[in-house]
């Protein structure tokens, strides 16, 4: 997998976290699934971000080893993080979309138990 089709399902599953759901109870278990289905293509994705990152940095280590070794280690590993910095931002971007998805996920489950107690509650009469 090639980063540019990395940041395009990234694209695609930030837009659909920036969709608001109705309240209806149907669409929300809908997007309950979806967001499962997201939440392990994320899983998947940022592990092949970080293989990439990997990759990357080994690759301009090899490429700057001279510039790297004059370099104090702290700037060096700045430097090379400077290098590798858009698999780093794709790494970044999936792991806050997982961790978004699993939020998300808490927050409709919520939102569908608040929707099976106020039905349970408009049956009994109150």
């Amino acid at each position: 997998m090639t980063l540019e089709e990395i940041n395009r399902e990234c694209k695609v599953m930030q837009e659909f976290l920036e969709t608001t759901a109705s309240d209806d109870p149907d669409e929300l278990v809908q997007r309950l699934t979806d967001i499962n289905v997201y939440l392990a293509r994320s899983s998947k994705l940022l592990a092949d971000a970080k293989l990439l990152q990997s990759e990357r940095i080994r690759s301009e280590i090899d490429e700057n080893m001279n510039t790297i070794r004059m370099l104090s280690a702290t700037l060096a590993k700045k430097y090379v993080d400077t290098l590798a910095s858009e698999e780093s931002h794709a790494v970044d971007w999936l792991d806050r979309l997982n961790r978004s998805f699993v939020h998300v996920g808490d927050n409709i489950r919520t939102q569908i138990s608040f929707a099976k107690e106020q039905l349970k509650l408009t049956r009994s009469g109150y």
